[in-house]
């Protein structure tokens, strides 16, 4: 059993993160963004920085080489929405994709680019863990604010948005 607590202060035990969030066991800063028979889309629980999204399969697989074809799409499609979301609502310019196969769930990371950010710690994946770092020890209860807002209107922009193909 593993243990985490969420950027809220609330601890929680699992044995697969993104099954407990799937079941609905571990709860989501903010709750879950989208959810379909496939993935579901929500903000990470440990790290407190704005438009920083997972998205993550429901089925154990840990390789993109591994998932059916209808999971390809859902995966990338929802990829692209969760993107285009959060520059629709002007949350992110840039973002970062990171994808490891460390998992027993295949997922994305969707980590904004903010320039106070990679001015310090530099732009791509280089500087990722110092960025998490940071974020972590120097978070305020105003960024958390923000963090929740953003997810709140990402659940707007799916719920209510018609998608043109």
């Amino acid at each position: 059993m593993k243990e985490i607590t969420d950027y809220l202060g609330n601890n929680w035990k699992y044995d697969c993160m993104s099954c407990s969030i799937a079941n609905g066991n571990l709860k989501l800063p903010g709750g879950l963004v989208f959810e379909n028979n496939y993935l579901t889309i929500g903000a990470d629980p440990e790290i407190p920085l704005n438009g920083f999204m997972v998205i993550a399969t429901k089925r154990h697989i840990n390789s993109i080489s591994e998932t059916t074809s209808q999971e390809r799409y859902e995966l990338i499609d929802y990829i692209s929405r969760t993107i285009k979301a959060l520059k629709d609502l002007e949350i992110v310019k840039e973002v970062l994709i990171v994808q490891e196969e460390r998992s027993k769930h295949l997922h994305f990371w969707i980590f904004p680019c903010y320039e106070k950010y990679t001015s310090l710690f530099g732009r791509g994946i280089v500087g990722v863990n110092d960025i998490i770092k940071y974020v972590k020890e120097n978070v305020n209860k105003e960024e958390i604010q923000e963090c929740l807002k953003t997810v709140e209107k990402l659940k707007e922009y799916f719920g209510g948005r018609k998608w043109k193909e």
